[in-house]
């Protein structure tokens, strides 16, 4: 099971980072440059509704997708 979600921000891309490091989560970050700067998607092997219980938890503001 994989879940999917962009961070608009490197502040909290690194936030997110050290979050599934600390619980040990698998994950694959990948950055890309638009018209509105940077995006952070990441790619995570845990339960959808795990990780996006963990980012509310911590005010971590991310869009889904689909």
């Amino acid at each position: 099971m994989e879940t999917y979600f962009v961070i608009r921000s490197q502040t909290y891309a690194d936030k997110v980072q050290h979050l599934l490091n600390r619980y040990r989560y698998s994950y694959h970050v990948m950055r890309s440059t638009g018209t509105d700067g940077c995006i952070y998607r990441f790619r995570v092997s845990a339960a959808q509704q795990d990780i996006f219980d963990l980012l509310n938890a911590n005010d971590i503001p991310f869009q889904t997708v689909s």
